[in-house]
């Protein structure tokens, strides 16, 4: 009985409008961003409807493979309205997340990914045929093994149809490219639109392993 009525009086001790530390983050690039390209975040960080300013926020990550522990990135101070942002470039997919240490809050983790840089060009060659090539730029020591996928549609097309694959070579620290070589339909005459889409190479860490190809490509 005694027990019991400890535990109630402390409990009445407690005061009613107590409330912890709300922290928010956004990853405003959630569909990831290509190499050499920051990623860009925005917060909150308030204590019911109050926000709490001159606050110290931290940005932390954790890199692929996500083996290792959290390590802080970045530092913000909160805004007036409690606001606060981030600009970060990643080599590789990274888990994100924000601490306010004073507060003892963090917000749940979440991934950020990063795609190898495509750019692309063409060479016409004799007899109709097209020689196209991707070239893809990463961190270093990655290995890229999936094949690209070249679409090609006649000049007024709204979508095409996959018309090459070519796996990717390296061609230097961190530098691929893949090369298809196809035959123009004669009834193009010469015109035509094309695009080029590559997957995730297991174990690179670079892009959404759940992304696929298009049966078409839009353009």
């Amino acid at each position: 009985m005694r027990l019991a009525i400890s535990c109630f009086l402390v409990l009445l001790a407690l005061p009613a409008s107590a409330s912890a530390a709300d922290l928010r983050l956004v990853l405003q690039t959630e569909d990831g961003v290509q190499y050499g390209t920051p990623h860009e975040l925005s917060g909150t960080l308030r204590e019911g409807e109050a926000p709490l300013p001159g606050q110290s926020v931290q940005l932390q990550g954790r890199a692929y493979p996500y083996k290792s522990g959290f390590k802080t990135l970045a530092t913000a101070t909160t805004r007036a309205d409690g606001t606060f942002g981030f600009k970060r470039r990643f080599d590789r997919n990274m888990d994100v997340r924000a601490v306010a240490p004073a507060q003892m809050a963090e917000t749940d983790d979440m991934r950020a990914y990063v795609y190898p840089r495509p750019r692309s060009t063409f060479k016409a060659l004799s007899g109709s045929r097209l020689r196209i090539t991707q070239f893809l730029r990463t961190a270093p020591n990655v290995r890229l093994t999936a094949r690209t996928t070249f679409y090609l549609g006649p000049k007024n097309a709204k979508t095409a149809k996959a018309f090459a694959r070519a796996k990717p070579r390296k061609i230097g620290n961190g530098r691929f490219k893949a090369t298809a070589t196809v035959k123009l339909p004669r009834e193009w005459k010469g015109a035509f639109r094309y695009g080029s889409c590559f997957r995730y190479s297991e174990g690179s860490g670079m892009g959404a392993p759940s992304a696929e190809c298009p049966k078409r490509y839009r353009f």
